[in-house]
Parts: structure tokens; sequence; C-alpha cells
């Protein structure tokens, strides 16, 4: 039977489950992002995790919201994660622009984050927690 590109997408990307609808699977996630706003509660349940260092292929800090935020490269550098400062745009559409790929996986700490579907990403958006286990290489669940 032919799977559509969502379809792929996760099954290339499972980690537990079965692509079934209405079951819960696990998801590897490949990206994430995080901004000024919510990047504070994020890395703080990042570094209590004690991972050490990002494990996804690409996690970025977006200076968006609160321009005058400062800090954050401090975590980014310690903890492996790209430091976008403020001045580069929206979140959302800068990553989708610069790391958006299609049949990736994306996590982000920000209510836009699907617009990473319109190239073929599945782009979630989710809680700190959620971006902060991701970052360390936990899976991603949904139903």
């Amino acid at each position: 039977m032919a799977r559509n590109i969502v379809e792929k997408v996760l099954q290339a990307h499972l980690r537990d489950g079965a692509c079934v609808p209405g079951k819960e699977i696990a998801i590897g996630i490949d990206q994430t992002l995080v901004h000024d706003a919510t990047g504070t509660m994020a890395f703080l349940q990042f570094e209590a995790l004690g991972v050490g260092a990002v494990r996804t292929d690409l996690s970025v800090t977006y200076i968006d919201h609160n321009t005058q935020q400062i800090g954050f490269e401090n975590s980014d550098e310690k903890f492996g994660a790209v430091y976008s400062r403020a001045g580069n745009g929206i979140c959302h559409l800068v990553h989708l622009e610069r790391f958006g790929k299609p049949g990736t996986t994306l996590l982000g700490a920000d209510s836009h984050t699907p617009t990473g579907g319109g190239i073929g990403q599945i782009a979630i958006g989710a809680g700190g927690l959620d971006v902060a286990v991701a970052m360390g290489g936990g899976p991603f669940h949904l139903t």
C-alpha cells in the first residue's frame, strides 16, 4: 500500500509503537528550537536531565520575542546548541528558511513550529520539557 509523506517520515523516525491511526508512537527528533520566552525553562530542564550536550542533529535558540534578552549564548555554548541573536528574525520562519529539511522531524517550544510542515518536515509545537527531552536524544510521544 502506498504511503503519504507523513507516514513515510513517521515510519523513518519510529522508535516505539506501530504507525496505526489512534495508537501512541514514539519518534526520534532531528531538530529542536526554543526562543527567549521558552528557552530559559527548557535549558534548565535540559540541565536537570544531566545529559551534558544536545544529541539532536541541530538545536537552535532564537532571540525574537524579548530582544533585550541576554545570556542564552552561555547555555548554547555549554550544551552545543546554535545561538541566533536578536535581529535575525522570527524563529519559525528563520528556522524554516535556514535549517528546514524535508523528511526530518522538528520539535519546537513555539506555537508556530508547524510552519515547517510546508516543506515536508514533521514539525510539532510542544512544551519546554518535551523539547528538553528531545534535545537529550529522548523520543517524543504522540497519538
